[in-house]
């Protein structure tokens, strides 16, 4: 197919229908009937010479082609965006875009109250979408233009980030521990059953399991899950003992009944970083975004890095 002979309107279909998978979401994207959404899917289908978008049970799944086909449809509806609003000043009260944002779920049950709110008052028309962490981030940033929340050492290329707060663990265990009221030593917290959170399942070993293996000693850890809100009934049920992030176990503590120690280790804070694709530095829309996020954090009264 000639380059000449594709409009911006094939553009559009093109890059809704791909980040959607879905001929009835992207016809409400697009302002069209799900017929006509079908009808546009099948002159792409032609056009490119692949089927694009497969049947996989009730779903439709990308085909390779449609997975390299999204990034640079999604890079002319950004330049598409730019080339019209270049005389037209951003007004986030009466703008409608779309806000991409991707986070741990604890930072997400932390922010999204106040992140919510702020937008009611100062975007009411924008559209927020909010996934939790993944292996992907660098690819979700580029491809969606979003932001995301990731530790400091978080390096992907063409990624921009900058510290955005630092938070101190503290050590979870449930009241009425048999450990009581008594010091919780080094040795104590080396023999206790551990609950491991590994977000992205990468590893069964943890800061800690680092800090205990220069003093030549270890832990047991017996439960293994992906996301901090697993590990709370695991705790909350059990005499085991879970490292944790401090906001997490104080807006969770009442609830699960727990009790927080501090870690008997000199753990150091946790650094996370607010992360965005080099294609996104100056979108004023991006730039209100990270702004919004900065404000989230204060609001929330995290600790600045």
């Amino acid at each position: 197919m000639k380059g000449s002979a594709f409009d911006l309107n094939h553009a559009r279909a093109l890059h809704h229908l791909l980040e959607e998978a879905h001929v009835t979401r992207a016809a409400r994207k697009l302002g069209i009937t799900p017929g006509a959404a079908s009808n546009a899917l099948q002159r792409l289908r032609t056009e490119f010479g692949d089927p694009l978008l497969v049947r996989s049970g009730r779903a439709l799944a990308r085909t390779p082609r449609a997975e390299a086909l999204r990034g640079p449809a999604k890079e002319i509806m950004v330049a598409a965006e730019r080339l019209f609003e270049q005389e037209r000043p951003f007004e986030p009260r009466t703008a409608s875009w779309e806000i991409f944002v991707t986070m741990a779920d604890r930072i997400a049950a932390l922010l999204l109250p106040t992140m919510d709110r702020l937008l009611q008052e100062r975007a009411p028309r924008a559209q927020l979408w909010v996934r939790t962490m993944t292996a992907d981030v660098g690819s979700f940033l580029r491809d969606r233009g979003g932001v995301a929340i990731v530790p400091t050492a978080f390096e992907e290329r063409d990624v921009r980030s900058e510290p955005l707060f630092v938070e101190e663990s503290v050590c979870v265990l449930r009241k009425g521990h048999p450990l009581g009221g008594a010091r919780l030593t080094v040795r104590r917290f080396t023999e206790l059953e551990h609950v491991l959170v590994a977000p992205l399942s990468a590893s069964k070993r943890g800061v800690i399991d680092d800090l205990l293996e220069k003093q030549g000693r270890s832990r047991q850890v017996i439960r293994v899950v992906t996301s901090f809100s697993l590990a709370l009934p695991l705790i909350a049920n059990s005499d085991r003992v879970a490292v944790l992030p401090r906001s997490l176990a104080e807006g969770h503590a009442k609830e699960f009944g727990l009790e927080l120690r501090p870690v008997p280790l000199s753990v150091p804070a946790a650094a996370l970083s607010l992360a965005w694709h080099l294609r996104s530095e100056h979108d004023p829309k991006h730039v209100w975004v990270r702004q919004l996020v900065r404000d989230c954090v204060h609001a929330v009264g995290l600790r600045r890095a």
